[in-house]
């Protein structure tokens, strides 16, 4: 068999799944296991998980548009060094620069248009290809020291509950867009009682600059905010709007 080279895209295998987000399991499993063999630093982990996560989402809704008649095909190569993995879809293509920022003031609202803000953040390469309709992207091993794991004091996970008029004033929608500029993962929803639940993890200092963000761009809704500290667990992939 011949040896996978993340430099040489004709040794990469190969992982061919219909267009539905409950097959795409596979090859997220399978990617995973070869960082996990590897031993990958979780953080690193964690950032090739959200970026396939968020490619293989876009692959499925936006460039098949849900069509149970297309495919999805991710390729990949993992060595010691970096993990490269391309995905494709069957659909029309787009041009990434047409994509709005999705972090001006006017799109801030707007649940979509964030899966390459992220891609970008937590990758060290990303292109696309084919007129959008491949996207490949590649992330380096960090180094052992300079790698920050979960067991790290300062990788935590942060649960804040906001008081006030909180909803149905965007506020999920807002927290989602924010978390996108930052290297954090978690999930925000609305409760029965009127408040609104924000779980996060990530770096100490990041989620308190996510927080302090948040909580500047709903100033005007938020009259209180209770927070609470704990070690992180890893659960998530991304920032998503749960119920």
């Amino acid at each position: 068999m011949m040896k996978v080279d993340p430099d040489n895209e004709a040794t990469f295998r190969e992982c061919v799944v219909k267009n539905d987000l409950r097959e795409t399991l596979a090859p997220k499993q399978a990617i995973v296991a070869e960082l996990e063999r590897l031993q990958y630093a979780e953080a690193d982990v964690f950032a090739i998980k959200l970026a396939l996560e968020e490619a293989l989402t876009n692959a499925v809704k936006h460039g098949n548009r849900n069509d149970p008649g297309k495919s999805v095909i991710v390729r990949y190569a993992v060595s010691r060094e970096k993990a490269v993995v391309i995905v494709r879809d069957e659909g029309a293509g787009f041009l990434p620069e047409t994509v709005p920022d999705c972090t001006s003031p006017e799109r801030l609202p707007l649940p979509n248009g964030r899966g390459i803000m992220l891609m970008r953040t937590y990758m060290d390469k990303v292109c696309y290809r084919d007129r959008g309709r491949e996207v490949y992207f590649m992330k380096r091993r960090s180094a052992p020291d300079a790698a920050k794991t979960l067991d790290s004091p300062s990788m935590i996970r942060r649960t804040i509950y906001f008081f006030g008029r909180v909803q149905g004033v965007g506020f999920r929608f807002t927290a989602e867009s924010i978390a996108s500029r930052f290297a954090v993962a978690g999930c925000v929803r609305n409760l029965p009682d009127g408040r609104v639940e924000l779980v996060a993890e990530g770096d100490k200092q990041e989620l308190e600059h996510f927080q302090q963000a948040l909580e500047q761009a709903m100033k005007g809704h938020i009259q209180r905010a209770q927070a609470c500290d704990s070690p992180a667990t890893g659960e998530f992939l991304s920032f998503r709007i749960t119920r």
